[in-house]
């Protein structure tokens, strides 16, 4: 009996420790607990698995009153030491990781956040081994940057960066190596790697998930922080080479052949285990350009030439304002900031940066020229781009060194100029002193029986305004308000012009000459326009109470007398309407870029009616008040 009993025991043992063997084996092992420079990714790590098995995904639990959010890892142990990250993120104060219990085994993560996040921006997404917690921080007020563009190359997995100059090479050992790029991932330890390192920060900081072509675009898309290299261009056959520092491709769609047409392809390699490696195959490789979104998570690849712009967004926004900084003796920066994320190509020749900004609508030239005036970056140049959006260009020498950051909000762009001689500083570009000849500018009134009208026709000069094939808006309105104050004149008004010719006046210079004549009325005058050729119609904007009667009447009259649609008043805080001291109104009297209305508005017909309706509901307002 006593015998029986011991085999039992025995054989309950056995089957009691291949039990536990077996648990053992579907328990996930947590190794290692790291987050990268920018505080805004946490990377949990099993690499003694196959794949990070969840019998679930994880959710998110809030716990509003501690300001803190946490989800739980089922069937997992943590072989590393608790991890207390203190992160350096303007609303995420700190991350731990902890082994909540052991019976059964769950790893409980606990995120701790300012007063005023949102927890929903935080997101959960699991690749082969590796479960990345994204921190989004679209609140944050002290902005960080990531480089996205330096003209000295670098090896530093943070600081790697940036497109070059282009350099054209014929080098058969240049050629082998980006042929190599598309023999790793062969074995299994190199598809399942994603992160090595034990410290606490990512090896990797992108993880390149798909590519697909869409709308003749090639669209890059994964997690992380996303930067590209120089270009390299090589012949035999025809073809340009971007690198993806501190990447890792998605195994399934390594060396793949993507055919853009029956000449042209890509595809995207493992150079090494750290470097992403892209190929285009074409006959003008020089074409294709990388555009880069403001959440850091995609590259599109686009055809310069061959574009379609309203593909690359979902949504307009507007280049709001230009700081500039002087940081020493050679080095100058400035801040371009926009109302929403920013999509944007960019550039580099021997001469100039280019950034194409393909979602910009509205700017004011003048207004950035004016920031920017005895400044290094004083010969700036803005043009609009065909279909929509603007090209922001920085002159450069050759020998100076650009560094481009983009801000983590996606609505900052950061360009650092250092110059290689300070001799060879641009030279300050002073606009010339406007003057009018025709205006004898008066303290007071000289006849107080008089009605004093100043006419403002946007725009002029170096600041064209909007533009669509060869048409300026600072010629449309230039022409329209000669011919308003022409009418008014014949009514008995003393008019004033901001300006009569074609000269760049800026903003506050138009205000400062209103102001100074002290008139009755101030009424700008612009041509709106759009990164569609759909809209068309009338607008006119107010800011001020004093300006909503006067806004009314002349509104009131541009229906009346134009063929256009009625768009409607808006409050608007447009620089000049906005500082005048008189009644004061803005005028958008069509949309140069729809080709239907942009015909009419350089016709005669349409800018006399545009004119006569503007000088009538200006006398239906001094007549009717």
């Amino acid at each position: 009996m006593k015998n029986i009993f011991i085999k039992l025991f025995c054989l309950f043992t056995f089957i009691l420790s291949f039990a536990t063997c077996t648990m053992a084996d579907e328990t996930l092992g947590i190794t290692s607990v790291i987050y990268d420079n920018s505080s805004s990714i946490v990377a949990i790590n099993s690499f003694n698995n196959t794949d990070f098995s969840f019998s679930a995904q994880p959710k998110l639990y809030v716990v509003q009153d501690e300001n803190k959010a946490y989800f739980d890892i089922n069937s997992a142990i943590l072989k590393c030491p608790v991890q207390d990250l203190v992160l350096s993120n303007g609303d995420i104060k700190e991350v731990v990781v902890s082994q909540f219990s052991t019976n059964p085994n769950i790893v409980r993560v606990v995120i701790s956040y300012k007063q005023g996040f949102n927890p929903a921006n935080i997101q959960l997404k699991k690749l082969n081994n590796t479960l990345f917690v994204r921190l989004k921080n679209p609140t944050m007020s002290n902005y960080y940057f990531q480089r996205v563009y330096d003209d000295v190359a670098k090896s530093e997995i943070y600081e790697t960066s940036g497109l070059q100059i282009p350099t054209t090479v014929a080098n058969p050992s240049l050629a082998g190596q980006i042929n190599s790029a598309f023999k790793l991932g062969q074995t299994t330890d190199e598809k399942n790697y994603i992160l090595v390192k034990k410290d606490l920060l990512l090896n990797s900081k992108f993880y390149i998930d798909n590519l697909t072509f869409k709308n003749s675009n090639v669209v890059i898309t994964g997690l992380g922080s996303l930067t590209v290299t120089k270009p390299m261009y090589l012949s035999n056959p025809s073809r340009v080479a971007f690198d993806i520092p501190n990447a890792i491709v998605n195994p399934a769609i390594r060396n793949k052949d993507i055919k853009f047409n029956q000449t042209e392809s890509i595809k995207i390699g493992q150079f090494d285990k750290n470097t992403a490696r892209i190929v285009i195959t074409s006959s003008t490789p020089s074409r294709y350009i990388p555009v880069i979104y403001g959440d850091g998570e995609r590259l599109v690849i686009v055809d310069k030439l061959n574009v379609s712009t309203s593909s690359l967004y979902t949504s307009k926004v507007n280049l709001n304002n230009v700081l500039y900084e002087k940081n020493d003796t050679k080095t100058h920066s400035m801040k371009l900031i926009f109302s929403k994320l920013v999509v944007y190509g960019l550039e580099r020749t021997s001469t100039a940066v280019e950034l194409l900004l393909y979602n910009v609508d509205k700017y004011t030239e003048g207004s950035i020229k004016s920031t920017l005036r005895n400044t290094a970056f004083s010969n700036v140049r803005l043009s609009a781009l065909a279909q929509g959006g603007v090209k922001f260009v920085v002159p450069v020498d050759k020998a100076d060194n650009i560094d481009i950051h983009a801000g983590a909000d996606g609505k900052t762009i950061r360009i650092k100029e250092q110059f290689s001689k300070l001799a060879e500083l641009p030279k300050p570009k002073v606009e010339p002193v406007v003057t009018v000849p025709t205006i004898v500018v008066p303290t007071t009134k000289k006849d107080t029986n008089k009605r004093y009208v100043v006419i403002d026709a946007g725009h002029g000069g170096s600041d064209v305004g909007a533009t669509r094939n060869g048409v300026y808006e600072k010629n449309i309105t230039l022409d329209v308000s000669k011919r308003v104050a022409d009418l008014l004149r014949k009514k008995g008004y003393i008019v004033e012009m901001t300006r009569t010719t074609d000269t760049y006046v800026s903003l506050q210079d138009r205000v400062a000459i209103s102001e100074d004549i002290n008139p009755d009325i101030f009424v700008s005058i612009h041509v709106n326009s759009s990164n569609s050729d759909s809209p068309t119609g009338l607008e006119t904007h107010y800011y001020k109470d004093n300006s909503l009667e006067l806004a009314k009447y002349v509104h009131a009259s541009l229906l009346n007398h134009v063929n256009s649609k009625d768009r409607g008043l808006f409050k608007s805080r447009f620089y000049v309407i906005n500082h005048t001291t008189a009644p004061a109104i803005l005028v958008e009297i069509g949309f140069i870029s729809s080709p239907v209305e942009r015909a009419q508005l350089v016709s005669e017909s349409r800018k006399q009616a545009t004119a006569k309706a503007i000088a009538e509901g200006i006398n239906d307002y001094f007549n009717k008040k």
